[in-house]
């Protein structure tokens, strides 16, 4: 639900670049009509009531049994994911999960289908380190994290002039740049890294990965169950979050020694749009 309250937030930008939204799932005509109305949704929301197209597209959840979670009608909803076609209908990417409540935010959803990097606006958090050498600036792509919501961090590295800092795929006596992220209640994907650029060493007859100039790196990442917990509201406002950087950084003539920088952010939480009677229903299982 909070997806598609996310993706209405960013309808006119999908349409903008030529692409429509449809979403299915096995609620009634009657229910997604009614969320419909509440939300303001203007994309096309489709019921499976009997979960026949999820299941012909061999999607349905087979991690909910048929008695769990009667109440809710857990049962018959297909694992959450997106599919993206091109013109003729042809699948040319796709993103699923195998929580049932993970998902891409809205945010996320539109830039993997752009191929394109989120901006930082004026209400998403941000933080930077000013280094000599490098200055990192780390900032989230929606204005704040929610239970399994994927959103993205973007990591900015600006490279001081006359320096590079190794990639990935750099020999052994060089210290490749790395990002890591720590915090209590968040868990972080593996960083997408740019293609780098090449350094020829010709004296040594070799050709190094390396970065120069800006490096922008971005991070899966979401908000647990260790500090939310679906139908109990929030218990804190925010949560803190390290992001290190360990680089080296080289000039033409000398190495420096491998170090490491760190920029601490604060990220606002942000309930999901819940499922009505989700707090009743758990309040009976406790």
């Amino acid at each position: 639900m909070t997806q598609l309250v996310q993706l209405q937030q960013t309808l006119q930008k999908v349409r903008d670049e030529g692409y429509e939204v449809f979403a299915i799932s096995n609620d009634t005509v009657e229910r997604l009509v009614e969320f419909s109305d509440r939300h303001g949704i203007e994309f096309s929301l489709l019921s499976d009531e009997d979960s026949a197209v999820i299941r012909s597209f061999g999607i349905l959840n087979t991690l909910v049994k048929p008695d769990e979670g009667k109440h809710m009608r857990w049962y018959g909803i297909p694992y959450p994911g997106t599919y993206v076609t091109d013109a003729n209908g042809i699948v040319i990417d796709k993103d699923f999960h195998q929580h049932h409540a993970r998902r891409l935010s809205g945010q996320a959803l539109l830039h993997r289908v752009l191929g394109t990097v989120p901006d930082q606006t004026a209400e998403a958090p941000s933080a930077t380190f000013e280094g000599d050498e490098v200055e990192l600036t780390a900032y989230l792509a929606d204005p704040a994290l929610s239970l399994e919501v994927i959103t993205s961090l973007v990591c900015r590295l600006r490279v001081a002039p006359g320096l590079h800092i190794y990639a990935a795929g750099a020999p052994e006596a060089f210290t490749p740049v790395s990002l890591s992220l720590s915090g209590e209640g968040v868990r972080s994907g593996e960083p997408t890294w740019p293609n780098p650029g090449v350094l020829r060493m010709a004296n040594l007859e070799m050709s190094i990965p390396v970065y120069e100039q800006d490096v922008t790196v971005t991070v899966p990442i979401t908000a647990t169950s260790e500090i939310m917990r679906l139908g109990h509201g929030l218990d804190r406002e925010s949560v803190e979050i390290t992001v290190a950087c360990r680089y080296q950084a080289c000039n033409d003539v000398a190495c420096g020694l491998p170090t490491t920088i760190e920029t601490k952010l604060v990220l606002p939480l942000q309930t999901l749009v819940e499922p009505e009677g989700i707090k009743m229903y758990v309040e009976r299982l406790e």
